[in-house]
Parts: C-alpha cells; sequence; structure tokens
C-alpha cells in the first residue's frame, strides 16, 4: 500500500488540530476541592512579611492570595474579593507592570485626615456643628 503525500500531510495537520484543541479546553476546565485555599479570610492585621498571588489555573478557578505574617511566620489565604484581597492584587499587577519590587505592596498606609477633615473634626468636639436652638430660628 502506497501512501499518498498530500493525504499524510491531511491526516498529520488534522491530528495536529485536534491535539490543541485537547489541550485549549483542558486548560480551561474547572476542577474543583484543589486550591491551595480552601478556606480565606476577608483581611489581616499586623506588618506583613511577604506576598504570593497565583492566578487562576485548571486547578482552581479563583486568584489566590497568601500573605506571610512577620510576627509569627504564619501564612495566610486572604479572600480576593475583599477590599484587602483587592488593594494587594492591584498593587502586585501595577508592580509587575512597572517592573518594582512587590515589597512596597506589603507595606501599609494608614489614612490620613486632610486638613479640612481636621478642622470639621476639631469644631464637632467644641460644638461648632450643633444645630441652632429653636429660640434662635425664629
Amino acid at each position: 500500500m502506497k501512501l499518498n503525500p498530500q493525504t499524510v500531510c491531511q491526516l498529520t495537520f488534522l491530528s495536529f488540530c485536534c491535539v490543541l484543541i485537547t489541550v485549549r479546553e483542558s486548560d480551561g476546565a474547572f476542577i474543583p476541592g484543589r486550591c491551595s485555599c480552601p478556606t480565606t479570610q476577608r483581611g489581616v492585621r499586623g506588618q506583613l512579611k511577604a506576598l504570593k498571588i497565583y492566578p487562576r489555573s485548571p486547578s482552581c478557578n479563583n486568584i489566590t492570595v497568601i500573605v506571610t505574617l512577620k510576627k509569627n511566620d504564619g501564612q495566610v489565604c486572604l479572600d480576593p474579593e475583599a477590599p484587602m484581597g483587592r488593594q494587594l492584587i492591584r498593587c502586585w499587577r501595577r508592580s509587575h507592570n512597572l517592573g518594582r519590587d512587590v515589597s512596597v505592596c506589603l507595606k501599609r498606609r494608614r489614612a490620613r485626615k486632610g486638613k479640612g477633615q481636621r478642622q470639621q473634626a476639631s469644631q464637632r468636639r467644641r460644638g461648632h456643628n450643633r444645630r441652632a436652638s429653636s429660640s434662635n430660628s425664629q
């Protein structure tokens, strides 16, 4: 039996397409229960020592955020949908896009009160923000 070169090329191309489709489909398949963080927390207290973020994968349908605490070197899994998880993911992506070190994301910034907020707070303490009494509003 003699093989035609055109038929061999077509068969090879068809086999290659089947392999590509199989790889593509299996890459997107979600297998439940294979995430490295089965349970997550909304946030943590204390200083952070390290940050690891793993994107979605065939074994886990979620973004995985793992932080290491300085106090006891304990690792904690954070919820990627919680405010702290979203903030760390955003900072991590920004750092990677700009080629910076991820350790910048580990430093927490406290919200500072602006000049207007400080004045309002001191006025409230002194009683300037009270409503006028009924005798003055007549």
